[in-house]
């Protein structure tokens, strides 16, 4: 089957998990079907990017049209904050060649996938009448994007960006045949938020490729300690882009970390290692800043590490460095936000507080019977259940012949109970849904 997957940015060289779950899904779906990603990114330069990520895998990345780019920069100014994907629903004009070649590939395609929200009006309008239209969400967008705005300037124009999400993750909601989330919270939430039915949306979690971490015997990670300088002090480990909850659950981790009395160190990976530390406290422990590193270091890092931090505050989905940690085999110290999307028990640590937290510390579970099954735990949910092949997998399944009722909904033969009404004027206030407090 031909298969066309919308975003609202290029997905290499891969800086963040997004970009990860992009690569992975579809690498995976490619093997059996024909996949084009298209890609509308502000931060492409003034050429088409045309390339290859497997034998079925293309990928055509647009630069956004120079207005819309200037645009872009006016609106960051304006709110301090980021907003091109949200700009996509209706202030962008789109460049003429993303228009012109988008259209032409979606209607020769038999699935269209609008991963996020924000170009499934353009993805399922040009789709033709039979195609199996998907909204494959990363996150429950209305909520995401009312933390992302929350103190930014200009507060009326950051309302009207909110009013937009929510008319269109409705309507990608709505109009489409199958919908995709990353936790079952998630899909309760859409459910509730969009009035759709919870029978409609199919959880395809986060994931992780657990052949790229083979387990770690003892000498191989006192090797990589000795080149660290850190003796036998406990290792922990934090992996995550500089998006500002990663930033947010670093900061209040290595709090309760100073608080229970850590003395050990933190390797920190990705772009998180430029967030701005500003006015950071001290720490009695040492930070280790790796920025982005290449792949067998990250694994080297995870493999080696006594225990990892998952104390998360805030944020969508699920956390893609948490699969990581289990596929590696790394203790994971979590809190009850940070556990969630993983429905068994066993698998982790709870620190709920500094005192828990000290209490885990001083008993160095991470050197005990205990810990190694808890550890042995993770790792067989990752291969059994968070693979992302089997994620995949879970997302091709929907490519089956359409129930009745779908297709007589995409062939137009049945009114369909779908239809969404027009976003509001601006200059309205519609009454929308409190934004989650998860």
């Amino acid at each position: 089957m031909k298969i066309v997957v919308l975003s609202t940015f290029d997905i290499t060289p891969i800086r963040d998990g997004g970009q990860t779950r992009y690569v992975s899904v579809y690498k995976n779906i490619a093997k059996n079907h024909d996949v084009t990603l298209l890609a509308y990114d502000y931060r492409q330069s003034d050429h088409i990017r045309r390339y290859k990520l497997a034998d079925r895998f293309d990928v055509i990345s647009f630069p956004a049209a120079t207005g819309d780019q200037q645009h872009f920069w006016h609106i960051l100014e304006k709110t301090r904050r980021l907003a091109h994907d949200v700009l996509c629903i209706r202030e962008y004009h789109l460049s003429d060649e993303f228009v012109r070649d988008a259209r032409r590939i979606i209607e020769a395609a038999d699935v269209v996938i609008s991963s996020h929200p924000y170009l499934a009006l353009l993805g399922f309008g040009f789709a033709k009448r039979n195609a199996i239209k998907i909204y494959e969400s990363f996150n429950v967008e209305f909520d995401v994007k009312e933390q992302h705005f929350r103190g930014g300037l200009c507060a009326s124009q950051l309302a009207s960006f909110m009013d937009w999400v929510y008319y269109a993750e409705r309507m990608a909601c709505r109009e489409a045949h199958f919908v995709t989330a990353v936790s079952e919270s998630d899909a309760e939430r859409m459910a509730e938020l969009y009035d759709v039915p919870r029978s409609l949306i199919t959880v395809a979690p986060n994931g992780v490729d657990c052949s790229k971490y083979p387990l770690w015997d003892k000498a191989s990670r006192a090797e990589l300690r000795s080149k660290l300088q850190i003796g036998d002090k406990p290792l922990a480990v934090f992996l995550g882009s500089g998006y500002g909850p990663n930033v947010e659950s670093y900061f209040k981790a290595r709090q309760l970390l100073s608080e229970a009395g850590f003395d050990g160190a933190v390797a920190l990976i990705g772009s998180i290692a430029q967030a701005d530390r500003t006015g950071w406290p001290e720490v009695p422990f040492d930070e280790l800043w790796f920025d982005f590193v290449d792949e067998d270091l990250k694994i080297a890092l995870l493999s080696s590490a006594d225990f990892a931090l998952q104390l998360v505050f805030s944020g969508g989905g699920t956390n893609l460095k948490l699969f990581d940690y289990m596929a590696a085999g790394c203790l994971i110290v979590a809190n009850e936000f940070g556990a969630r999307g993983v429905g068994a028990d066993g698998w982790s640590v709870f620190a709920r507080n500094a005192t828990e937290l000290r209490a885990l510390l001083q008993s160095r579970v991470w050197e005990t019977d205990r810990g190694d099954a808890i550890r042995a735990k993770a790792r067989a949910i990752a291969n059994e259940q968070f693979d992302w092949a089997i994620v995949a997998e879970k997302i091709s399944s929907l490519f089956e012949p359409m129930p009745m009722e779908a297709s007589a909904i995409a062939d137009g033969s049945e009114s369909s109970s779908k239809e969404v009404a027009p976003p509001p004027a601006l200059s309205e206030e519609p009454r929308l849904p409190a934004p989650s407090t998860r």
